[in-house]
């Protein structure tokens, strides 16, 4: 049986336990390199300073940015599980490389292999999520494969710490290579689970992509007929309406559906979240604890594996959240307290004392819970909400690659920053996160509830603004009330038609 057999929730469940496996992967090398960057018999191979600790892990972003390019180029040509596949044996290559280093340029290749097979990962698994996702329930769906993520990062932090008592190479040998392991794992998984319905509608393989979306709209062994024919009509409707706008020209112009806003919109919010602190937090979280706290490298490693496991407990709130209260005021919120725990943080390194210590932990501990309620769950989740059809996969990949780059820049600056600034270090992602709070009220519609071909219509209305347009759409939705593109286009076509006729009249 195809799919083993899934349908409706079941299917949806493995969807997304397998797209958050992709995000397991992340979750660990965010995690692992920063509890052996300082490790005893880490050190003893390699030697690192400060500055060279900042290139061997920022390299691996830059992997990374090139395999986000590398799916805009691709524009979709070989389906989202294809690529996603081609990243994990890639990924799992790059882990092999550094599991087996004796000195830094083989470490760095390493990092860099890895980072490309990430990039490849991270910016289709997320759009073939998605893409797959009913509309009710896709932020929850999307958020559960983010709490993954922080597994990952949790299984990192945990693996250091229990090898870190190893006196030999083992002790960091063995984290790095469990890369590989977890990269296999997940490319297995994906070979039991479905293409993207939407994708496949796009390469004109409708008979496949309607026996998918059968599969996932079956609920007790029942189908939707009416939901199901709705929802083939908008993707229908949205190809229509994008065809003529597909190409990388069409990009850079600004076309009946906002494409290029709504690319500029998604790359803006990825180059944000590097720079509301989640970097130095997740890269340099056992670093923090050791010379920002000065806690001993023994008790910095258990301590990081408690935030992991808070941050992990604090990311369930967003299933609930990010659909309850929207993306927007989800995102509003976040910055706003991250921004006060940041100056709080800053404040507390500065006066230098035991108390001090105290409270710049449990300020860390706390930022993970405001990152992760909304500049976390919420970033993966508008990316490809806001991305029209004909270019999700190109502005994916394009948007990706801006988290990449931004997280690059912040990984190469934090370093050197915490040796010469030292706690004003943590003013600037305040100052940052602060920023955030208009931008986000005036630039960034809402998609909450939203069926991906309905965020259209925010975009086609150029007298209201995507904004006030999707804010009256939301309203309907919360009412109770569907939202089709097919009806609303028939419907604006028809009120043209009629001002046609009363200026002919008169």
């Amino acid at each position: 049986m195809p799919y083993l057999g899934l349908k409706g929730n079941g299917l949806l469940t493995g969807i997304t336990l397998s797209s958050g496996m992709g995000f397991v992967l992340f979750g660990y090398d965010d995690g692992v390199i920063g509890g052996l960057l300082t490790a005893p018999t880490f050190e003893a191979v390699f030697n690192l300073s400060s500055n060279m600790q900042g290139t061997v892990t920022s390299l691996f972003i830059i992997g990374a940015l090139v395999g986000c390019l590398f799916t805009g180029v691709s524009n979709g040509r070989w389906g989202r599980l294809t690529i996603t596949h081609i990243g994990s044996v890639i990924l799992s290559i790059g882990a092999t490389l550094q599991a087996a280093s004796f000195g830094v340029p083989q470490l760095i290749v390493g990092r860099v292999v890895a980072g490309v097979g990430l990039g490849l990962v991270t910016s289709n698994v997320i759009v073939w999520q998605s893409e797959s996702a009913p509309r009710q329930v896709r932020g929850m769906m999307v958020a559960s494969a983010l709490s993954l993520l922080i597994v990952g990062q949790l299984l990192a932090y945990w693996i250091d710490y229990a090898m870190s008592g190893y006196t030999s190479s083992v002790g960091w040998r063995f984290p790095l290579a469990f890369q590989a392991f977890i990269a296999i794992l997940t490319s297995v998984m994906l070979f039991f689970m479905p293409e993207s319905p939407r994708w496949l509608f796009q390469q004109d393989r409708t008979e496949e992509a309607t026996e998918i979306l059968r599969l996932l709209q079956t609920h007790k062994g029942v189908v939707d007929e009416h939901a199901l024919a709705s929802t083939i009509a908008d993707i229908v409707e949205a190809l229509e309406v994008e065809k003529k706008q597909a190409g990388w020209k069409e990009l850079l112009t600004e076309d009946a559906v906002g494409s290029r806003r709504r690319v500029l919109l998604a790359c803006l919010l990825n180059a944000c979240q590097a720079w509301s602190g989640s970097t130095p937090i997740s890269y340099y979280t056992t670093v923090i604890f050791e010379n920002s706290v000065g806690l001993p490298h023994q008790l910095a490693l258990l301590m990081s594996g408690f935030l992991q496991i808070w941050f992990l407990v604090a990311s369930f709130g967003t299933w609930y959240g990010i659909e309850k209260f929207g993306r927007r005021k989800s995102f509003m919120f976040s910055a706003t307290s991250m921004a006060i725990v940041m100056a709080i943080l800053a404040a507390s390194l500065a006066v230098n004392t035991h108390a001090g210590g105290i409270v710049a932990a449990i300020m860390v501990f706390l930022y993970q819970s405001f990152y992760t309620w909304g500049f976390m769950g919420g970033l993966w989740c508008y990316g490809p909400e806001i991305l029209p059809l004909a270019h999700r996969t190109k502005g994916s990949g394009l948007a990706t690659a801006c988290l990449w780059l931004s997280t690059f820049v912040v990984v190469e600056f934090v370093p050197s920053a915490l040796d010469t600034i030292g706690w004003k270090t943590y003013i600037i992602f305040a100052v940052f996160n602060l920023a955030f709070v208009p931008m986000v009220y005036f630039l960034f519609p809402e998609t909450a509830g939203f069926t991906l071909e309905a965020v259209d219509l925010a975009f086609m209305d150029k007298e209201k603004g995507p904004v006030k347009r999707a804010d009256e759409l939301w309203q309907v939705i919360k009412r109770g009330g569907d939202i089709g593109l097919r009806e609303e286009v028939a419907q604006e076509k028809k009120n043209q038609m009629l001002d046609v006729e009363m200026v002919e009249n008169v």
